[in-house]
């Protein structure tokens, strides 16, 4: 009875060892084509072995992508030189000539723009997501106004570079993004790291068929927000004269700045605090001085394509608008009113009310 115990322990140690032991079998008749498939068996074995016994991604919240991502052999080269050893370095730093490698090894995009400059630097989050976004090929203009959706999605969204916005926005809308330990904190001015790199590349490659999808508790879901969207609204409007700029908050949540144009000497825009009075899309304008009118939607036209107006003494009127006159923006060159670029005023006239407060200090 001790025997047959001790052997059947044996016998099922042996089977729970050769189970998690990744091995081939293969009946081969010819002598030299075993000995030439032995000797290709074992160099894939030893690579293979990498992808199992990295003993730093044992439990590491990476490893089920690293693993995966590994298959592509063109990646792996780049990730796992032939001459390391069972470490994987999960939180090593990716300088951005090894991201560059790697976006070439994944995507193989030639319209993409190339990283060609500060190439031993290390590579920042927003940049590898920027970067990847272009390599899919995703909409940068998918989202009329991304900073209020990053805003939506991310407890850091204020830190993210404002070129990287737009591309952050679009490649978060796809839920292509994972952050660890807290999805919603998405550090995207530190050095991205091998791990949470492998992770993205995986994810694309995902969105693009080309790997399996594999859950994660940490990948952003985004159509789960902060908070409703139609809360987001832009309830206050703070106009900084000496700044040159407007920032529009929810709440007290900042949610974006836009540089403006104020009044000029002798036509100061009117400080102290103001409401929302009304708002035009395509507003006509009459020349104060010679009554003379440019319509709406006239290239021509001062206002621009939005107007919203602020203060009033009953004749006449101070307002944000946009401008045919980019150039005067971030002077003080109006007659009272706040130049925006046409582009912005749209993104902020589609976020206030008349319950909106305009607060102007010097």
């Amino acid at each position: 009875m001790y025997k047959f115990s001790s052997s059947l322990i044996y016998f099922a140690v042996s089977i729970n060892i050769f189970a998690v032991m990744p091995f081939k079998v293969s009946a081969i008749s010819d002598a030299s084509c075993a000995e030439t498939s032995n000797k290709s068996n074992i160099k894939n074995n030893n690579l293979r072995s990498n992808f199992f016994l990295f003993t730093d991604l044992q439990g590491h919240w990476s490893k089920s992508f690293v693993e995966s991502l590994l298959s592509k052999n063109a990646i792996r080269d780049i990730l796992v030189p032939s001459d390391s050893s069972n470490l994987f370095q999960p939180n090593r730093s990716i300088t951005r000539k090894e991201l560059a490698k790697l976006l070439e090894a994944a995507f193989d995009n030639p319209k993409a723009p190339k990283i060609t400059t500060r190439l031993e630097e290390a590579a920042t989050k927003a940049e590898a997501l920027v970067a990847i976004a272009r390599e899919l090929n995703l909409n940068p203009n998918a989202l009329t106004t991304p900073q209020t959706y990053l805003l939506s999605m991310y407890r850091d969204a204020l830190q993210v570079p404002s070129y990287a916005i737009p591309a952050i926005a679009s490649i978060t809308k796809q839920g292509l993004v994972s952050n660890y330990p807290d999805p919603r904190i998405i550090n995207p001015n530190s050095p991205i790291t091998k791990s949470e790199l492998a992770v993205l590349l995986h994810q694309a490659l995902s969105y693009q068929q080309k790997l399996p999808a594999i859950p994660s508790l940490y990948a952003i879901n985004p159509d789960r927000q902060l908070w409703d969207r139609d809360l987001s609204k832009v309830t206050r409007l703070e106009v900084s004269i000496s700044k040159r700029k407007v920032t529009a908050f929810h709440g007290e949540i900042p949610l974006k700045s836009y540089p403006v144009a104020v009044g000029r000497e002798g036509w100061s825009t009117p400080v102290g605090n103001h409401r929302v009075l009304q708002t035009i899309e395509y507003p006509a304008w009459q020349n104060p001085f010679t009554g003379i009118v440019i319509p709406s939607k006239d290239p021509e036209n001062p206002l621009g394509d939005r107007w919203i107006g602020f203060w009033t003494n009953g004749k006449d009127w101070s307002g944000f608008h946009g401008t045919p006159n980019r150039a005067s923006v971030g002077q003080a060159a109006s007659h009272g009113c706040i130049r925006m670029y046409n582009e912005d005023i749209r993104e902020l006239f589609s976020q206030v009310t008349t319950e909106t407060t305009v607060r102007v200090s010097p």
